[in-house]
């Protein structure tokens, strides 16, 4: 069974999961959706996102091929829904750890994300979108799935022999390692 890598995008409205295979090339997006409107709010919510969660990511951990995960960390200093982004993170992390061993996990600034993909920390949701399409080939449906494709190309790239082509992809690496925070 080929290594895979995942990829993950949080969002207050749901989660976007890339799982990508280098040996192939073939990158699978799953798609889950938190609506507080089905969901409702507070912990009863934050609970259904830590069941879906974690039995997705215990459903993986069973196939026995991911040897990385890389995740999006906050944005420190957003202005909206701070809070609830906060506790949908925890939740995500926590389903995370309980599932895996921490060396396997990476957080990856969403400025970082951007760099990695463009060259620059502070690219926009469209430039990301093209990048993506243009530097590997996939054309993700959104934003969100073009940031977790993004990371899930990270986590495979950490644990690549041979370092990206790039100066600032390995700055990224380099960062992302000793966690940090890359502009």
């Amino acid at each position: 069974m080929p290594t895979t890598y995942l990829g993950i995008d949080q969002s207050y409205s749901g989660c976007a999961i890339v799982t990508y295979t280098p040996a192939t090339g073939r990158a699978v997006l799953e798609r889950f959706v938190f609506s507080p409107r089905k969901y409702g709010t507070g912990a009863a919510r934050l609970a259904h996102v830590h069941h879906v969660l974690r039995r997705y990511f215990h459903d993986q951990r069973q196939a026995g091929t991911v040897a990385g995960i890389a995740f999006e960390g906050y944005a420190y200093g957003a202005r909206y829904r701070r809070e609830e982004l906060g506790e949908l993170g925890g939740i995500m992390r926590l389903a995370l750890v309980q599932v895996w061993q921490p060396g396997l996990l990476s957080t990856v600034a969403p400025t970082s994300v951007k760099k990695y993909v463009t060259g620059s920390g502070r690219a926009d949701k469209d430039k990301i979108l093209l990048a993506v399409y243009k530097r590997w080939g996939f054309e993700a449906p959104d934003h969100d799935t073009a940031d977790a494709y993004t990371l899930a190309r990270i986590a495979a790239a950490l644990d690549a022999p041979e370092p990206p082509e790039h100066a600032f992809q390995r700055e990224v690496l380099d960062t992302v390692r000793q966690g940090k925070a890359a502009a």
